[in-house]
């Protein structure tokens, strides 16, 4: 886990303190993304420790703070309005990731077969990867906007990929003879909405770093 240091900290820029915001907020993403992956293989234990550290850590509040305290008395490439915009919109990767943790510790589900277990290993791969593709755009706000904004390009195809396999895994899960109030069936459809959900929340925030691009920078 990314250790923070407070007096390296005072040292930073706004521009690397919201990069290590980023950082230290995908991180957390990957770890609920791995502790799902661990919920697909049935390994209980791992999954329940990946999501109570989700749950619990802080790490990224002294963060917060110290971007709080510096944002109006730095000078920024952008204005102060879109830069505390790209920082909420960060914070609320930490929010939704949060809320999923907690709901998906509420019951232990056994998926119905091998070919289901796949799909969901298919969406949460094409999440970790524009979960880090959006965390490399952030990177890339402050020094390369070109670069920025191709990278949010390859997050918009990921998630039109993901959305193809959403109704797939739906139109499965639909078809399952099981009843439609059963837990199981409420957990797993709860499940795929709560992937897209932050899938969609990753691709929103690639297209406001799009539009900040756009807004900064004259292309050739």
């Amino acid at each position: 886990m990314i250790d923070i240091d407070e007096k390296d900290l005072n040292k930073l820029s706004i521009d690397k303190i919201t990069q290590l915001f980023m950082d230290v907020i995908n991180e957390q993403n990957i770890v609920l993304i791995e502790g799902i992956e661990f919920l697909v293989q049935e390994n209980f234990d791992n999954f329940e420790k990946n999501l109570q550290y989700v749950i619990d850590t802080d790490s990224e509040v002294k963060i917060k703070k110290k971007f709080e305290s510096r944002i109006f008395k730095s000078k920024l490439m952008f204005s102060k309005k879109d830069r505390l915009k790209v920082f909420n919109k960060i914070n609320d990767i930490k929010n939704i990731g949060e809320f999923m943790a907690n709901k998906l510790m509420l019951y232990r589900v056994v998926f119905p077969d091998e070919e289901f277990k796949s799909q969901i290993q298919s969406i949460l791969k094409s999440l970790k990867l524009i979960s880090n593709k959006v965390s490399d755009a952030v990177k890339s706000i402050g020094t390369d906007l070109s670069k920025a904004y191709d990278i949010c390009e390859e997050v918009k195809e990921e998630r039109r990929k993901m959305r193809t396999e959403e109704f797939q895994i739906l139109n499965r899960l639909y078809n399952y003879d099981m009843d439609y109030l059963s837990r199981t069936f409420l957990y797993l459809k709860e499940l795929i909405e709560n992937i897209m959900m932050l899938a969609d929340h990753l691709k929103n925030f690639a297209e406001y770093i799009q539009f900040l691009a756009t807004k900064y920078l004259i292309f050739d």
